[in-house]
């Protein structure tokens, strides 16, 4: 039964070098299999991509043939989704973080749908 993947465990898991594809494969089967949430997380994935990741970065957006446009909105909806959180849903504290304007990360935020997660911090 496929499960479905969070932004970043997708990109991680995408974004490793496998030295085999099949071992990309049994990764993801493994993965899903012992995942217990409702998406499998980077923290779920194999100890050696985990490793990887942390000493690597995690990887924030990866290229699957979108268009550039799509490719962009990827990036920023992930970079928002990141700041948002580190500013618990304070959009002035997110727009002094990304040095831009509150407006900016309002309009941003809700083009992405990203502001649904802090809707009730910002009433």
């Amino acid at each position: 039964m496929a499960r479905s993947w969070s932004e970043g465990a997708r990109a991680a898991i995408d974004a490793y070098p496998w030295e085999n594809p099949s071992d990309k494969v049994r990764a993801v089967r493994e993965t899903e299999l012992v995942s217990f949430g409702e998406a499998v997380e980077v923290e779920d994935l194999p100890l050696a991509v985990r490793r990887w990741v942390a000493k690597a970065g995690r990887p924030r957006h990866v290229w699957r043939g979108e268009s550039w446009k799509e490719a962009v909105g990827g990036f920023e909806k992930a970079v928002l989704e990141q700041v948002l959180a580190k500013a618990k849903g304070n959009v002035s504290a997110a727009a002094r973080l990304l040095k831009t304007t509150p407006r900016v990360i309002s309009y941003k935020a809700n083009k992405y749908g990203v502001m649904k997660k802090w809707d009730s911090s910002i009433k």
